[in-house]
Protein backbone atom coordinates (compact mmCIF):
# COMPACT_ATOMS: atom_id res chain seq x y z
CA UNK A 1 0.00 0.00 0.00
CA UNK A 2 1.61 3.20 -1.35
CA UNK A 3 1.83 6.71 0.65
CA UNK A 4 -1.40 7.94 -1.84
CA UNK A 5 -3.70 4.86 -0.88
CA UNK A 6 -2.77 5.12 2.78
CA UNK A 7 -3.67 8.90 2.40
CA UNK A 8 -7.39 7.89 1.14
CA UNK A 9 -8.09 5.53 3.56
CA UNK A 10 -7.02 7.99 6.44
CA UNK A 11 -9.39 10.95 4.69
CA UNK A 12 -12.36 8.41 3.93
CA UNK A 13 -12.49 7.13 7.71
CA UNK A 14 -11.79 10.34 9.26
CA UNK A 15 -14.55 12.20 7.40
CA UNK A 16 -16.92 9.15 7.30
CA UNK A 17 -16.38 9.86 11.56
CA UNK A 18 -17.17 13.48 11.56
CA UNK A 19 -20.61 12.78 8.62
CA UNK A 20 -21.51 10.49 11.17
CA UNK A 21 -21.34 12.79 14.11
CA UNK A 22 -23.12 15.43 12.42
CA UNK A 23 -25.57 12.41 10.85
CA UNK A 24 -26.35 11.32 14.24
CA UNK A 25 -26.34 15.00 16.07
CA UNK A 26 -30.09 15.91 16.58
CA UNK A 27 -31.35 19.41 15.62
CA UNK A 28 -32.12 21.10 18.54
CA UNK A 29 -35.48 22.68 18.86
CA UNK A 30 -36.84 25.47 21.66
CA UNK A 31 -40.54 25.46 22.00
CA UNK A 32 -41.48 28.38 24.53
CA UNK A 33 -45.32 27.05 25.79
CA UNK A 34 -48.20 29.44 26.51
CA UNK A 35 -48.71 28.91 30.26
CA UNK A 36 -47.36 26.84 32.88
CA UNK A 37 -47.28 23.14 31.92
CA UNK A 38 -50.71 21.26 31.30
CA UNK A 39 -53.08 19.22 29.80
CA UNK A 40 -52.81 21.26 26.83
CA UNK A 41 -49.77 20.59 26.11
CA UNK A 42 -50.11 16.46 26.01
CA UNK A 43 -49.32 15.79 22.01
CA UNK A 44 -45.89 17.47 23.32
CA UNK A 45 -45.48 15.16 25.94
CA UNK A 46 -46.66 12.50 23.83
CA UNK A 47 -44.47 12.97 21.22
CA UNK A 48 -40.90 13.09 23.50
CA UNK A 49 -42.14 9.76 25.30
CA UNK A 50 -43.72 7.90 22.23
CA UNK A 51 -39.83 8.61 20.81
CA UNK A 52 -41.45 10.56 17.34
CA UNK A 53 -39.17 13.63 17.95
CA UNK A 54 -36.15 11.33 18.11
CA UNK A 55 -37.05 9.52 15.02
CA UNK A 56 -37.57 12.68 13.28
CA UNK A 57 -34.09 14.01 14.75
CA UNK A 58 -34.86 16.51 17.37
CA UNK A 59 -33.96 17.28 20.55
CA UNK A 60 -37.34 19.43 21.79
CA UNK A 61 -36.68 21.67 24.75
CA UNK A 62 -40.15 22.78 26.09
CA UNK A 63 -39.73 26.17 27.97
CA UNK A 64 -42.61 27.40 30.45
CA UNK A 65 -42.53 31.11 30.22
CA UNK A 66 -42.27 33.35 33.04
CA UNK A 67 -44.88 35.74 31.98
CA UNK A 68 -47.57 34.16 29.49
CA UNK A 69 -47.75 37.39 27.31
CA UNK A 70 -44.03 37.21 26.05
CA UNK A 71 -43.00 33.81 24.25
CA UNK A 72 -44.18 35.26 20.81
CA UNK A 73 -41.84 38.25 21.27
CA UNK A 74 -39.11 35.88 22.38
CA UNK A 75 -39.44 34.32 18.95
CA UNK A 76 -39.74 37.22 16.76
CA UNK A 77 -36.82 38.39 18.38
CA UNK A 78 -34.64 35.15 17.66
CA UNK A 79 -34.68 33.95 21.29
CA UNK A 80 -36.74 30.74 20.66
CA UNK A 81 -37.77 28.64 17.52
CA UNK A 82 -41.72 28.10 18.17
CA UNK A 83 -43.82 29.79 20.79
CA UNK A 84 -47.75 28.31 21.64
CA UNK A 85 -49.83 31.48 21.48
CA UNK A 86 -53.26 32.60 20.40
CA UNK A 87 -55.43 33.81 17.61
CA UNK A 88 -56.38 37.00 18.26
CA UNK A 89 -52.30 37.58 19.89
CA UNK A 90 -51.07 36.82 16.64
CA UNK A 91 -53.26 38.82 14.77
CA UNK A 92 -52.43 42.07 16.79
CA UNK A 93 -48.64 41.45 16.13
CA UNK A 94 -49.13 40.76 12.47
CA UNK A 95 -51.04 44.41 12.41
CA UNK A 96 -48.23 45.67 13.86
CA UNK A 97 -45.90 44.21 11.79
CA UNK A 98 -44.07 41.75 14.17
CA UNK A 99 -42.21 39.29 12.16
CA UNK A 100 -44.21 35.83 13.00
CA UNK A 101 -46.65 33.62 11.75
CA UNK A 102 -48.70 30.45 12.62
CA UNK A 103 -46.74 27.19 11.16
CA UNK A 104 -49.46 24.83 13.04
CA UNK A 105 -51.57 24.12 15.69
CA UNK A 106 -52.32 22.10 18.99
CA UNK A 107 -56.15 21.99 19.10
CA UNK A 108 -58.72 22.00 16.65
CA UNK A 109 -61.12 23.97 18.41
CA UNK A 110 -61.40 26.74 20.78
CA UNK A 111 -60.71 26.42 24.54
CA UNK A 112 -62.21 30.10 25.47
CA UNK A 113 -65.14 30.22 27.77
CA UNK A 114 -66.99 32.65 29.39
CA UNK A 115 -67.98 31.47 32.78
CA UNK A 116 -70.71 33.30 34.99
CA UNK A 117 -72.33 33.22 38.27
CA UNK A 118 -74.66 30.39 38.37
CA UNK A 119 -77.71 32.25 38.95
CA UNK A 120 -76.87 33.70 35.49
CA UNK A 121 -78.78 32.28 32.88
CA UNK A 122 -78.26 34.30 29.76
CA UNK A 123 -75.68 36.72 28.30
CA UNK A 124 -78.13 39.32 28.08
CA UNK A 125 -78.43 38.98 32.03
CA UNK A 126 -74.70 40.29 31.95
CA UNK A 127 -75.98 44.06 31.39
CA UNK A 128 -74.18 46.18 34.22
CA UNK A 129 -72.31 43.58 35.77
CA UNK A 130 -68.36 43.42 36.09
CA UNK A 131 -66.72 41.29 33.91
CA UNK A 132 -63.35 39.67 34.79
CA UNK A 133 -60.39 39.53 31.98
CA UNK A 134 -57.11 38.38 32.22
CA UNK A 135 -54.94 41.05 30.19
CA UNK A 136 -56.60 44.62 29.01
CA UNK A 137 -57.24 44.30 26.06
CA UNK A 138 -56.97 40.78 25.18
CA UNK A 139 -60.47 39.13 25.41
CA UNK A 140 -62.84 42.50 24.56
CA UNK A 141 -63.15 41.61 20.74
CA UNK A 142 -64.33 38.03 21.92
CA UNK A 143 -66.90 39.23 24.94
CA UNK A 144 -68.07 42.41 22.65
CA UNK A 145 -69.11 39.89 19.74
CA UNK A 146 -70.87 37.32 22.58
CA UNK A 147 -72.36 40.65 24.18
CA UNK A 148 -74.08 42.07 20.65
CA UNK A 149 -75.27 38.34 20.22
CA UNK A 150 -77.82 39.58 22.97
CA UNK A 151 -78.74 43.12 21.92
CA UNK A 152 -75.80 44.24 24.52
CA UNK A 153 -72.58 46.03 23.84
CA UNK A 154 -69.25 46.30 26.04
CA UNK A 155 -70.74 49.99 27.35
CA UNK A 156 -73.65 47.58 28.87
CA UNK A 157 -70.59 45.81 31.46
CA UNK A 158 -67.77 46.54 33.65
CA UNK A 159 -65.02 45.48 32.59
CA UNK A 160 -62.02 44.39 35.33
CA UNK A 161 -58.76 44.05 34.88
CA UNK A 162 -57.84 41.16 37.18
CA UNK A 163 -54.44 39.59 36.34
CA UNK A 164 -55.05 35.57 34.76
CA UNK A 165 -56.61 35.44 38.79
CA UNK A 166 -59.82 34.34 36.83
CA UNK A 167 -61.45 32.19 38.83
CA UNK A 168 -60.42 33.95 42.65
CA UNK A 169 -62.35 36.59 41.00
CA UNK A 170 -65.02 34.71 40.15
CA UNK A 171 -65.33 32.93 43.33
CA UNK A 172 -64.99 35.73 46.15
CA UNK A 173 -67.57 37.59 44.24
CA UNK A 174 -65.26 40.61 42.39
CA UNK A 175 -66.87 39.84 39.51
CA UNK A 176 -69.56 38.75 38.18
CA UNK A 177 -68.39 36.73 35.15
CA UNK A 178 -65.05 35.90 33.66
CA UNK A 179 -63.76 35.65 29.54
CA UNK A 180 -60.71 34.13 28.55
CA UNK A 181 -60.80 31.09 31.06
CA UNK A 182 -60.12 27.40 29.49
CA UNK A 183 -63.48 24.94 28.90
CA UNK A 184 -60.92 22.09 29.93
CA UNK A 185 -59.48 23.65 33.16
CA UNK A 186 -60.60 26.83 34.83
CA UNK A 187 -64.37 25.33 33.96
CA UNK A 188 -63.53 22.03 35.68
CA UNK A 189 -61.93 23.12 38.63
CA UNK A 190 -65.02 25.23 39.56
CA UNK A 191 -67.03 22.12 39.43
CA UNK A 192 -65.15 20.07 41.19
CA UNK A 193 -64.93 23.10 43.58
CA UNK A 194 -68.61 22.83 43.45
CA UNK A 195 -68.77 26.78 42.88
CA UNK A 196 -72.60 27.07 40.91
CA UNK A 197 -71.69 28.45 37.63
CA UNK A 198 -73.11 29.05 33.75
CA UNK A 199 -70.73 29.14 31.10
CA UNK A 200 -71.15 30.00 27.30
CA UNK A 201 -68.88 28.88 24.31
CA UNK A 202 -67.53 31.82 22.14
CA UNK A 203 -68.52 29.78 19.05
CA UNK A 204 -72.43 29.68 19.71
CA UNK A 205 -72.35 33.15 20.12
CA UNK A 206 -71.44 34.98 16.73
CA UNK A 207 -67.35 34.30 17.53
CA UNK A 208 -65.64 32.08 14.65
CA UNK A 209 -64.64 28.62 15.69
CA UNK A 210 -60.28 29.20 15.48
CA UNK A 211 -57.29 26.42 16.16
CA UNK A 212 -56.46 26.92 19.64
CA UNK A 213 -52.43 27.28 20.79
CA UNK A 214 -51.12 27.82 17.71
CA UNK A 215 -47.80 27.46 17.02
CA UNK A 216 -45.74 30.65 15.89
CA UNK A 217 -42.10 31.35 14.49
CA UNK A 218 -40.44 34.00 12.44
CA UNK A 219 -41.42 33.91 8.71
CA UNK A 220 -37.72 33.38 7.32
CA UNK A 221 -37.87 29.97 9.84
CA UNK A 222 -40.64 28.07 8.07
CA UNK A 223 -38.79 26.46 5.05
CA UNK A 224 -36.35 25.10 7.24
CA UNK A 225 -36.79 21.24 7.55
CA UNK A 226 -36.55 20.88 11.29
CA UNK A 227 -39.97 22.79 11.87
CA UNK A 228 -41.64 20.42 9.05
CA UNK A 229 -40.27 17.29 10.98
CA UNK A 230 -41.90 18.71 14.12
CA UNK A 231 -45.21 18.66 13.25
CA UNK A 232 -44.86 15.44 11.68
CA UNK A 233 -43.14 13.84 14.84
CA UNK A 234 -46.09 16.01 16.84
CA UNK A 235 -48.68 13.95 14.64
CA UNK A 236 -46.89 10.59 14.90
CA UNK A 237 -47.26 11.78 18.82
CA UNK A 238 -51.25 12.73 19.09
CA UNK A 239 -51.50 9.00 17.36
CA UNK A 240 -49.53 7.44 20.26
CA UNK A 241 -51.31 9.34 22.40
CA UNK A 242 -54.88 8.57 21.81
CA UNK A 243 -53.78 4.49 21.38
CA UNK A 244 -52.28 4.82 24.62
CA UNK A 245 -53.14 7.87 26.79
CA UNK A 246 -52.99 6.16 30.21
CA UNK A 247 -49.34 5.44 29.47
CA UNK A 248 -48.28 9.17 28.22
CA UNK A 249 -50.44 10.94 31.75
CA UNK A 250 -48.66 7.91 33.95
CA UNK A 251 -45.31 9.19 32.14
CA UNK A 252 -46.05 12.75 32.26
CA UNK A 253 -46.77 12.36 36.10
CA UNK A 254 -43.96 11.03 37.25
CA UNK A 255 -41.76 13.54 35.27
CA UNK A 256 -44.14 16.64 36.80
CA UNK A 257 -45.94 15.66 40.00
CA UNK A 258 -47.78 19.15 39.83
CA UNK A 259 -49.92 17.14 37.15
CA UNK A 260 -50.55 14.47 39.59
CA UNK A 261 -54.68 15.94 40.76
CA UNK A 262 -58.19 15.49 40.00
CA UNK A 263 -58.49 18.43 38.07
CA UNK A 264 -55.31 17.49 35.50
CA UNK A 265 -56.12 14.08 35.36
CA UNK A 266 -60.23 15.52 34.60
CA UNK A 267 -58.43 17.96 32.20
CA UNK A 268 -56.20 15.08 30.12
CA UNK A 269 -59.08 13.35 29.46
CA UNK A 270 -61.48 15.97 28.35
CA UNK A 271 -58.48 17.38 25.88
CA UNK A 272 -57.77 13.98 24.35
CA UNK A 273 -60.58 14.64 21.47
CA UNK A 274 -59.46 17.64 20.93
CA UNK A 275 -55.90 17.43 19.57
CA UNK A 276 -55.20 18.08 15.54
CA UNK A 277 -54.66 15.19 13.87
CA UNK A 278 -53.30 17.21 11.44
CA UNK A 279 -51.09 20.03 13.61
CA UNK A 280 -48.96 21.28 10.68
CA UNK A 281 -52.02 21.56 8.18
CA UNK A 282 -53.29 25.16 8.01
CA UNK A 283 -57.23 24.97 7.60
CA UNK A 284 -57.84 27.67 5.26
CA UNK A 285 -60.82 28.67 5.13
CA UNK A 286 -61.64 28.48 8.68
CA UNK A 287 -58.34 30.47 8.87
CA UNK A 288 -59.18 33.21 6.59
CA UNK A 289 -62.80 33.30 8.49
CA UNK A 290 -61.27 34.47 11.52
CA UNK A 291 -58.69 36.77 10.27
CA UNK A 292 -61.74 38.61 8.45
CA UNK A 293 -63.55 38.52 11.96
CA UNK A 294 -60.69 40.19 13.16
CA UNK A 295 -60.53 42.56 10.60
CA UNK A 296 -63.81 43.54 11.16
CA UNK A 297 -63.21 44.20 14.87
CA UNK A 298 -60.36 45.82 13.90
CA UNK A 299 -57.86 43.86 15.57
CA UNK A 300 -56.49 43.92 12.42
CA UNK A 301 -56.49 47.50 10.74
CA UNK A 302 -55.78 46.31 7.12
CA UNK A 303 -56.31 43.45 5.04
CA UNK A 304 -53.50 40.56 4.63
CA UNK A 305 -53.27 38.08 2.68
CA UNK A 306 -53.59 34.37 4.61
CA UNK A 307 -49.31 34.00 3.85
CA UNK A 308 -48.77 37.02 6.34
CA UNK A 309 -50.51 35.28 8.93
CA UNK A 310 -50.71 31.66 8.45
CA UNK A 311 -47.85 29.12 6.72
CA UNK A 312 -48.03 25.36 6.23
CA UNK A 313 -45.20 23.45 7.05
CA UNK A 314 -46.63 19.75 7.92
CA UNK A 315 -46.19 17.32 5.21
Amino acid sequence: MNKIQCFLITFIVCFGCVFGSFANANDKVTVILDWFLNAGHQSLLAAQYSGAFARHGLDVELIAPADPGTPPRLVAAGQADLAISYPIQLGMMVDKHIPLVQVGSLLNQPLDVLITKGDIKSIKELKGKKIGVAIAGDQQVVLGTMLTSAGLSLSDVQLVTVNFQLEQALMTGAVDAVIGAGRNYELFDLQQRNVPVSYFYPEDYGVPTYDELIFVARPDKTKEPKIGRFMQALKEGNEYLQAHPDEILNKAIKDHPELNTSLNKAAWQATLPLNSKEPGKIDQPKTQKFINFMVSKNVMHHEYPISDYAVQTGR
